[in-house]
């Protein structure tokens, strides 16, 4: 029998790819009849080619395949998900609204953390050289303790520049109050002068001029709020301003500069940039002297790994520095301090530049704490409303397992759920962040934490913390409702809205965390207006005072002053308490200490009313004085540990060569506001041509008067001189309103743990009495009273209450022992008030709660009641 030839194997395979499978029995079946016909008669090549072109000739569309849509069954499952998920949320407006609520709120603080926590942690980086340049310190050994201190020898830097080739640039940086004119705008300023090298090292880019400027000695750099004060909208490029130094030295200098906006993750700054070299016109200072210093030395060196080749080679400047200063004042070492982690170390560096980010770490500690409770807050609410109000859904549930749904498919379909009313809350929580926590925080603070959708960080933020919220408070719901049976559903076994021992449990989780959060609120009020009460040691309220330009001016306005009526006493001094210091090292035969010092007259303790314990003050015109010295409570106990501070009158000790006599021992005063310990101090007498300060001690209710009198003799005596003085009790400046503004945080973070625990009750006792809607019907149609009805629901929360707050009240008190030890350095003593407040509020949201529900029984018809199932 002869063998049929092989149909051409890649024609037919593209055939059969293209052709309907409908069609390609028929078509196929006469292509291969005429195939084997032509083979036949034409041979098996003509053949072949033939079938060929017949293939290529039905390649028509009415023989193509029809695309089929895609079945992804996942895309599907996920779909119908979705759509159930919308359906139940709008079926259940009550529970939806709670559980998007409080998940909102708890994502909009934990977003307003990211932003807080991203804007600390970028702090100075905006650097370009963040990472070459570094402040040259130095460590000291004053009073058994090494310190490290911020500022540098005067020749420190030029001889850097010489003797390392690593070190490509080196600033100075020295920082002096002057009085700035420009027309009739006169203000008291500080300028910034710096090595021209300053705008290279540092990052702060201009947006009119030229960095090169800085090298010109008469060209000045303004911050853009600086151009704004003097200029207005007038262009100050080229413009001449008078930078007074001192009452009869000044010099014009022209604007070459403005800078652009600074960032405020900013520690350090300007408003007024000079060059350096402008210190060399003042005869006083001198470049060359080792024993005085600048306030601060930078260095930037061609590779961050080559400063510890630097750092052993500078022993012979450590022993310049000593050989020119006294013993006392003898360092250690020299250190390095990275710009990139500088604001994290500057707590530690005494008279540093830059300002310290440690309180910012603190409270992104604390706010953190804050997140993760109000967040396990919110969870807490979906967890105890999913598994109460499932009762609705277990037909639904009942019937998907019938069908054929698994336990997996269950629990992953309320997951989906979840996942949606998550992402709702996000949406929201975003909205609430910027539009409320983010914006009202700038606004206390007066700064802008620059958050954007740009960052990149947080498109990582978002989708993590949406899974994790959705996991959190959607797993354990999921699992619990999706393993319940089919039978025991039909059956009616399966009962929801009555006891529930692990809804109990996390609601008990609730009222703990609200306790403390209310606890919080109450406590940090109350501590603000205890530091407002706290003494500081002397009479704030009724004394004034204002700087002076010189010693001349002292005697003119306590002439022109001494008449008034109201005042009490005139005192002068070169230092002031809330202004100016200087520290000095006291030399006793066996130890010595590092104390503050401030030169005064014999009337200052009376004017400010510091209070003398042992010995006396300063006599006036007393010329045995100069040598006597009047010490507070602290220095005194350390002097002399453990005996009476009587014990140190009398006692003797050096100050540069300069033998005192302790007279006398004030009480302890705060030169500074309450977030600093009170320091050893001392008081030693001024010199009459030293004065630099006066100081009034006025009536009580007359300090308005006194200080616009006071103005008024400036504005004769002293017409070109901006006014220097204040009340005594605003040295502190703002912080009084920043620990206000502890408290406005804390209640606002109550009111949120308020709403959060009272929703999430009110959901709960809401679905108890629909769960028992027939037996309160019940007991309506058997007569019993509202009163009984309303008793009989709280009774099922009593013990909850009870064991709750039980646990709530020592927790919360603990925790604010702990807080305040940690957060303020004077705080009033922690008692039990703000538990009981805490207390008193929660068991009234309950009250309020069921009197809610109560009152909607009274309402409601029995007989509907009666009628379900």
């Amino acid at each position: 029998m002869e063998k049929k030839p092989t149909i051409p194997r890649l024609p037919h395979a593209f055939f059969k790819w293209y052709c309907q499978p409908g069609m390609y029995e028929e078509m196929h079946g006469d292509l291969e009849e005429f195939f084997y016909e032509r083979a036949a008669e034409k041979g098996l090549f003509t053949a072949k080619l033939l079938y060929l072109w017949d293939v290529l000739r039905c390649f028509q569309p009415y023989a193509w395949r029809r695309p089929t849509a895609p079945t992804n069954a996942g895309i599907i499952m996920f779909r119908n998900y979705f759509k159930i998920s919308l359906r139940s949320l709008m079926k259940n407006p009550l529970n939806s609204s709670i559980n998007v609520f409080g998940l909102s709120v708890a994502i909009g603080i934990a977003v307003f953390v990211y932003a807080f926590a991203s804007w600390t942690f970028s702090t100075d980086q905006f650097h370009e050289h963040k990472n070459e340049v570094f402040l040259v310190t130095f460590l000291a050994d004053r009073d058994g303790t090494p310190q490290e201190y911020g500022t540098t020898p005067r020749p420190l830097g030029a001889m850097l520049r010489e003797d390392f080739s690593h070190i490509e640039k080196v600033c100075r940086v020295e920082d002096r109050p002057v009085v700035v004119k420009y027309g009739d705008r006169v203000y008291h300023e500080r300028v910034r002068y710096a090595d021209p090298e300053f705008l290279d090292m540092f990052t702060f880019p201009l947006k009119q001029g030229s960095k090169a400027s800085l090298a010109d000695l008469n060209s000045i750099v303004l911050s853009e709020n600086m151009a704004e004060k003097y200029f207005g909208t007038e262009d100050p490029l080229g413009k001449e301003v008078l930078v007074k130094f001192d009452k009869d030295n000044g010099k014009l200098f022209k604007v070459a500069g403005v800078a652009a906006k600074f960032p405020a993750s900013r520690t350090i700054s300007f408003d007024f940039l000079v060059n350096f070299d402008n210190l060399r016109t003042s005869p006083a200072y001198n470049v060359h002297d080792w024993s005085s210093t600048v306030a601060a030395t930078f260095i930037q060196v061609d590779d961050p790994f080559n400063i510890s080749s630097i750092e052993p080679a500078m022993d012979k400047y450590k022993a310049m520095q000593n050989s020119a200063v006294q013993p006392d004042w003898a360092i250690t070492a020299f250190a390095f301090r990275p710009l990139a982690t500088l604001h994290e170390t500057s707590e530690y560096i005494k008279d540093g530049i830059s300002r310290s980010s440690k309180d910012n770490y603190m409270s992104i500690v604390f706010m953190a704490i804050v997140a993760v409770l109000m967040l396990a807050l919110a969870c807490l609410n979906y967890i105890n409303i999913a598994i109460v109000s499932a009762a609705k859904r277990l037909k639904e549930i009942g019937i998907r397992k019938t069908i054929g749904a698994t336990r997996r498919t269950v629990a992953v379909q309320f997951l989906a759920e979840n996942v949606l009313i998550t992402f709702f809350a996000m949406l929201l929580g975003v909205g609430l962040a910027m539009g409320f926590f983010i914006r009202g925080f700038e606004q206390m603070w007066g700064f802008d934490m620059d958050f954007r959708f740009s960052d990149t960080s947080l498109w990582v933020f978002l989708p993590a913390t949406l899974l994790f919220t959705s996991l959190v408070s959607g797993i354990y719901p999921a699992l619990y409702i999706s393993r319940f049976q089919v039978v025991s559903i039909i059956k009616g076994s399966v009962k929801f809205g009555k006891k529930n021992t692990l809804t109990r449990v996390f609601l008990g989780l609730q009222l703990v965390f609200a306790c403390v959060f209310i606890t919080s609120a109450v406590t940090f009020t109350q501590n603000s207006a205890w530091l407002g009460a706290r003494s500081w040691g002397y009479s704030q309220h009724e004394a004034l005072y204002t700087g002076l330009p010189d010693a001349q001016a002292f005697t003119q306005l306590r002439d022109a002053l001494s008449s008034h009526p109201d005042i009490v006493s005139i005192s002068g001094s070169f230092h002031h308490l809330g202004r100016s210091e200087q520290t000095a090292v006291l030399h006793f035969p066996d130890r010595q200490y590092e104390a503050t010092e401030l030169k005064v007259d014999a009337r200052y303790f009376e004017t400010l009313g510091l209070q003398l314990v042992e010995g006396r003050a300063f006599r006036e015109n007393a010329a045995n004085d100069k040598q006597a010295v009047v010490l507070n409570a602290t220095l005194a106990a350390n002097i002399a540990p453990g005996v009476p501070s009587s014990e140190v009158l009398g006692q003797v000790f050096d100050i540069d060569s300069t033998r005192y006599e302790v007279v006398g021992v004030v009480a302890d005063f705060h030169a500074y506001d309450l977030s600093n310990k009170v320091e050893p101090a001392f008081f030693s007498l001024a010199d009459k041509n030293d004065y630099r300060y006066l100081t009034m001690k006025t009536k009580h209710g007359t300090e308005k008067e006194v200080y616009e009198a006071l103005q008024g003799q400036w504005a004769t005596l002293f017409p070109e001189t901006p006014f220097m003085g204040g009340y005594q009790e605003d040295v502190w400046g703002l912080y009084y309103e920043v620990i206000d503004i502890h408290a406005i945080v804390w209640q606002v973070v109550a009111t949120m743990a308020i709403l959060l625990a009272g929703l999430g009750l009110y959901g709960l006792i809401s679905l108890n009495v629909v769960g028992r809607i027939r037996e309160f019907s019940i007991r309506k149609v058997l007569g019993a009273r509202l009163s009984s009805i309303a008793a009989n629901i709280t009774r099922r929360y009593a013990v909850l209450f009870a064991i709750a707050l039980g646990l709530g009240a020592p927790l919360s008190y603990q925790l604010m022992k702990l807080l305040f030890d940690a957060a303020y350095t004077y705080h009033m003593p922690i008692g039990f008030s703000g538990v009981a407040v805490a207390v008193f509020v929660l068991i009234g949201v309950l009250l309020l709660t069921v009197s809610i529900q109560v009152a909607r029984l009274r309402k409601f018809n029995p007989v509907n009641g009666l009628r379900v199932e």
